[in-house]
């Protein structure tokens, strides 16, 4: 689902063009995929993001340091 109640969005004479050629993916709001619900209201509900964090600040830091 797109926010569209966006400044760079307007106006809206058409939809299919602005989809296509304006929205960015911080305007979305919600995402399904075959009925399942993957992201709602910008929190993502199959991943433990904290989690996710923790273990890419581990095994990211020798790639940022270059080890």
């Amino acid at each position: 689902m797109v926010n569209m109640k966006q400044p760079h969005l307007v106006p809206q004479h058409n939809v299919h063009a602005l989809l296509a050629s304006a929205v960015q993916g911080a305007d979305i709001d919600t995402t399904i995929v075959n009925g399942r619900v993957l992201m709602r209201i910008r929190w993502l509900a199959t991943i433990d993001e904290p989690a996710l964090l923790a273990v890419t600040e581990v095994q990211g830091g020798p790639i940022v340091q270059g080890i």
